[in-house]
């Protein structure tokens, strides 16, 4: 038995499913903890900037080239041979290149064209700054996506780990030399010169150069079609994420009720990194085999109780510490949160532990839609849950809601993973 076990964990780590793993962990680690740094080095009102101008990209960020980048961890995997795959590089890169830079473009010219509010008039002159940023991060990823598609896992985790780490010291440095400036022009210039070295290295190491040829019509479509697609169910959970807040403040009207959330929020919403990092390294996989419908019904099983059992665990170690833990991290004035956080933590399992590894295998393996149609019922049931809840109990009404709406999903997504993956290609 011992030395099954130690047979499975050697294969792990050969394989980088603990790089992968625990280097998502340390990577969101460190950058919560750098966030810290930068709150405290800025002014209240030059991180209100900050964050008021870094909201705004991030809206922006949703139609990053239009979604290319989630097509380059599929399309890659099923190319048939070294040239297709070239290919399908070549051409979402080069589109990905030119739609960043239309994007940026209107990020810049509407911020000049838009009067700000008195107290941001300032974001004027960040907002073309930060502008500057969505065609190197969107880089940034294109090469990790392409590290994850030749399975390249350990190179995959160390160099998220660098560019993460990297990123934040750079805001700290550029927090203490020119505020909210440096902080933005640091996230510039790191992601211009990451994303730089990793495209050289991976069309001199990865490719064969001298491939040139083009995608044919329907080959175009398929890869336009599964970003887009990708692209809006995106857009949903950044909604789904937004809307708690948004309906939170502008329903009760109370800034202390919107803290306690926020802060509540904060441990359940980094459950997810576990959920994370297992899909990081399995869907490639999937995708790769998802012809062989014996072999996805047979590791969908161990995915999604391996998944269910480590965020679970996770989750209930939080309920159980989670008085300390708010004592600890926020002092005293904040253990009011406690029953709240846990409500959210149920959710925060729902989510992650049920609903995530069905939605994330479903996307890596082509049935990305019902991704969108699912999310997009679950955003319209919230909105509608907590315009009638809130008013009457608070943000327990959003936890509660979000349970309930997050285990409708979980069990649509399924129904649909049995029927459309397991059934129908069998």
């Amino acid at each position: 038995m011992f030395d099954i076990i130690k047979q499975k964990i050697s294969k792990l780590y050969s394989t980088g499913a603990f790089h992968i793993t625990i280097g998502t962990f340390i990577t969101k680690f460190v950058a919560f903890f750098g966030s810290v740094f930068v709150v405290r080095l800025l002014t209240k009102d030059d991180y209100g900037m900050l964050s008021y101008v870094e909201n705004i990209y991030s809206y922006a960020l949703i139609f990053a080239a239009l979604g290319l980048s989630n097509a380059l961890l599929r399309f890659l995997i099923i190319a048939k041979n070294e040239k297709e795959r070239k290919s399908y590089f070549d051409y979402i890169i080069k589109n990905s290149v030119i739609r960043n830079v239309i994007i940026m473009l209107i990020m810049i010219i509407v911020s000049y064209l838009v009067r700000f509010p008195e107290n941001y008039a300032k974001a004027k002159e960040w907002i073309p700054v930060v502008a500057l940023l969505l065609p190197f991060q969107d880089l940034v990823n294109d090469d990790l996506f392409t590290l994850r598609a030749f399975f390249k896992n350990k190179l995959y985790a160390y160099a998220s780990f660098i560019i993460s780490t990297t990123l934040i010291v750079g805001r700290i440095v550029g927090a203490m030399l020119d505020g909210v400036g440096g902080v933005l022009w640091s996230r510039v210039i790191i992601n211009f010169i990451c994303g730089s070295l990793g495209y050289c290295y991976i069309t001199k190491k990865l490719f064969i150069p001298e491939y040139k040829d083009k995608l044919n019509i329907s080959e175009v479509k398929a890869v336009n079609m599964y970003s887009l697609q990708y692209m809006i169910t995106n857009g949903f959970w950044a909604l789904f994420m937004l809307n708690d807040t948004f309906l939170i403040g502008m329903l009760l009207n109370d800034p202390s009720a919107l803290a306690d959330y926020k802060v509540a929020y904060v441990l359940p919403g980094n459950i997810s990194i576990f959920a994370n990092a297992i899909g990081i390294f399995v869907a490639p996989y999937f995708t790769k085999n998802e012809k062989d419908t014996s072999w996805v019904r047979r590791n969908f099983r161990k995915v999604f109780i391996s998944n269910a059992l480590i965020v679970g665990g996770i989750t209930l170690l939080v309920i159980i510490l989670g008085e300390f833990l708010i004592s600890f991290m926020y002092g005293e004035q904040y253990l009011n949160i406690v029953p709240l956080m846990q409500v959210l933590l149920v959710a925060a399992f729902i989510n992650s532990g049920l609903r995530y590894s069905t939605a994330n295998l479903l996307s890596s393996m082509g049935e990305v839609k019902y991704n969108m149609y699912v999310s997009a019922g679950g955003v319209i049931l919230q909105i509608i849950a907590d315009i009638i809840f809130i008013p009457q109990f608070g943000t327990y009404a959003v936890a509660i809601a979000n349970c309930v709406i997050y285990l409708l999903m979980a069990i649509a997504l399924y129904i649909i993973f049995n029927k459309r993956v397991l059934t129908n290609r069998g």
